[in-house]
């Protein structure tokens, strides 16, 4: 039924009386411009709709909308991909500028250090690309491109605040006041000199969030200034510099689920962090080689508050990579490189100090020909940390191929590794009452990603345009590292709870297997303009090996997939949603536009047997209650406005989560309740 229906709206589609390009280039998938509908791999990138008319107070409710993307509790996933780990070890990389930004002791995201208000671009690959960006990459990468230096002065100043609504429950609401977040932007650019030789960029935030959680708030400021030197084509030198400040606090597990806005013992985890990082950069042409080298320096620091444990950590980290691309005619390309980095981190929260080096050798050959596009490439790559030290080499391959005018397939087959962080190896502290424990013995993961993909455009009377994407994958992981809930320490007496929480571990063989499909389009109706999208990603992450014992716990008793597991009877990875759907519609008239947005997260059909056990019940309460009161599923609907006074202002309004849905993305956390937001611009050129 499916399939009969699917290919008769692709016959319907390839029978438009003309096709059009999407327009659209992207770098992430080779590291060169092309059209997204010649890459071999699945590209998405996030309409500019979404950047500019959607009121957002974070990067990551952008990113989150992106087909097959979740991001949990600041953990992001495609295609379910990655659960629940803490914040630690990203299978995700996140790039911004061709540069990583995950933390240099955890491999995390650092999400509000990443400048929301100067994207000019959002790409996400989808599966391994390890071959062209190392170890991070295992599950796919998320470039952020923020702006370039333009001819003429381009400015945009915004101020947003968001303020949450009471909860349904009325037990959450620990306080009669309402709770705001706000923010205020700018970002600058412009070039002076002849044929704009001198150019700039400067952008920042100024961030204060109350929360909606009991004493969790966050308040930070960043800068970033770009500076670019292109005296002709043939030269040109870079140089960027970031600043970050954060004072916020957070919490790990709620009182109760009765009381899920109210930290466990209502106390709250206070952490000062900075963040500062000098990138510089330089690209020499010489007839078809281009060559780019591209060093960063990066320090990164956290100070605890008021709680008793002790977690200051310092990083500095630094970064080098050299790239040559030579583009040989119109049909091949070969691109060649090497890097090197290495991270100094100092803290008692990892008993001690540690160094980590990561040294990488890839190429890339890519062929462009009048229907046919292949790639095929390889990475060694090195790490190491302190004493040990683990080094892999991988391959990728990719077709892709114009079928006829508009309709487009692709295949590809990648190899990728992670090696562990220092986090997931060495982190011993407290996170609350519970306890983050060391394992200097987790193995490096690797895996492989294959996928084959079909692309048709459509264009009806130049009124209907936009285009159908389906995708089927497979991913594999061996070894695959898991934060795994459990009882690991053996202190008599006291605070039993200190006993549990979370260490890494190698969990064993597992697959992920999926279909995807997106629709978008665009409708031209005379005065009014529709754009829209609508996804669904349908996967099914299973434990190849349940009955393996991958550990034993303080007590000696064995631990697998099945022993661990609250539901391993279809045996589906802990932390995942089987489907998820994105949509996204909007209506423009003359100068105003209204839109809508809807996300839907399936059940999350399987977490740590352990959270729901009698034992932890008594100290964390509630983790079965908030189960059985979400049993279909988390559906939330957001609505926007647009009203443009000018060319140069304009007013946004929205309501997020409509309809004041809880859900819980991971055990013991609530999301956030209805909001209301409004921000005011000022745009120039």
């Amino acid at each position: 039924m499916l399939t009969s229906m699917f290919f008769s709206l692709v016959t319907i589609l390839s029978q438009s009386d003309s096709t059009i390009n999407l327009e659209t280039l992207v770098v992430s998938a080779n590291r060169t411009e092309q059209r997204i509908e010649n890459t071999t791999v699945s590209v998405d990138v996030l309409p500019q709709r979404l950047l500019t008319s959607k009121t957002n107070s974070k990067i990551e409710q952008v990113i989150q909308m992106s087909p097959g993307v979740t991001i949990q509790d600041g953990q992001a996933n495609i295609r379910s991909g990655s659960g629940w780990s803490l914040g630690a070890g990203s299978r995700v990389l996140v790039l911004i500028d061709d540069l990583p930004l995950l933390s240099p002791d955890a491999g995390g995201a650092i999400w509000n250090a990443m400048p929301m208000e100067a994207i000019e671009q959002i790409e996400i690959v989808k599966g391994a690309a390890s071959s062209l960006y190392g170890s991070s990459a295992l599950n796919g990468v998320i470039h952020l491109r923020t702006w370039e230096p333009t001819e003429k002065v381009r400015l945009r100043v915004s101020t947003m605040t968001e303020i949450y609504d009471r909860a349904k429950i009325n037990s959450l609401n620990w306080t009669d006041q309402r709770r705001a977040q706000g923010a205020i932007r700018f970002a600058y650019s412009d070039s002076k000199g002849k044929n704009s030789e001198h150019g700039w960029v400067l952008h920042g935030q100024a961030f204060n969030d109350q929360g909606f959680q009991y004493l969790v708030g966050d308040k930070s400021v960043r800068v970033h200034g770009k500076y670019r030197y292109k005296p002709s084509n043939n030269l040109e030198i870079g140089l960027n510099a970031n600043a970050w400040s954060s004072d916020r606090s957070s919490s790990l597990i709620w009182e109760d689920y009765r009381y899920g806005y109210t930290p466990l013992d209502s106390s709250a985890t206070i952490t000062q962090s900075n963040l500062g990082s000098i990138n510089g950069y330089l690209k020499i042409r010489n007839g078809r080689l281009l060559q780019t080298v591209r060093t960063r320096w990066l320090g990164y620091q956290n100070i605890s508050g008021l709680d008793t444990n002790n977690y200051d950590n310092s990083s500095n980290a630094v970064h080098l990579e050299y790239l040559a691309q030579l583009f040989s005619n119109d049909h091949w390309t070969y691109t060649a490189g090497a890097l090197f980095s290495s991270s100094a981190m100092q803290s008692p929260l990892f008993s001690g100090d540690h160094l980590s080096n990561n040294q990488a050798l890839f190429v890339q050959i890519n062929g462009h020909f009048d229907k046919l596009d292949f790639t095929i490439g390889s990475r060694w790559e090195r790490y190491s940390i302190d004493e040990i030290e683990s080094s892999k080499p991988v391959l990728r391959l990719g077709a892709h191929y114009k079928i006829s005018e508009g309709a487009h397939l692709r295949s590809s087959f990648a190899q990728g590794y992670r090696f562990p962080t220092v986090a997931e190896m060495y982190s011993s502290s407290a996170a609350g009452a519970l306890k983050v424990f060391p394992n200097p013995n987790v193995n490096p993961e690797s895996g492989w990603t294959s996928e084959i993909g079909y692309k048709q455009l459509f264009n009806f009377n130049s009124k209907i345009r936009g285009y159908l994407d389906v995708a089927l994958f497979q991913t594999r992981f061996n070894n695959m590292m898991e934060f795994t809930f459990g009882q690991w320490g053996s202190s008599p007496g006291g605070d039993q709870l200190s006993n549990f929480g979370f260490k890494s571990l190698n969990v064993g063989p597992t697959r992920i297997s999926g279909i995807e499909t997106i629709l978008a389009g665009e409708v031209d109706l005379g005065k009014i303009n529709i754009q829209s999208m609508l996804s669904h990603t349908y996967s099914n992450p299973i434990s190849l090996e349940p009955e393996k014992v991958y550990a034993y716990d303080s007590r000696d008793i064995a631990m697998s997939f099945n022993s661990t597991s609250l539901d391993p009877s279809r045996r589906m990875l802990k932390y995942r949603y089987r489907n998820t759907v994105k949509g996204d519609i909007e209506a423009i008239w003359r100068m105003l536009s209204m839109g809508m947005s809807i996300r839907y997260n399936s059940v999350m059909e399987n977490i740590d047997e352990v959270f729901t056990s009698p034992l932890i019940s008594i100290f964390v309460p509630g983790v079965q209650d908030s189960r059985y009161s979400m049993p279909n599923g988390d559906l939330f609907v957001d609505l926007r406005s647009q009203y443009r006074f000018n060319k140069n202002w304009k007013a946004q309004a929205g309501i997020l989560n409509v309809f004041n849905r809880l859900s819980s993305p991971r055990p013991a956390l609530l999301s956030k309740s209805r909001s209301f937001m409004l921000q005011i611009s000022y745009e120039l050129n």
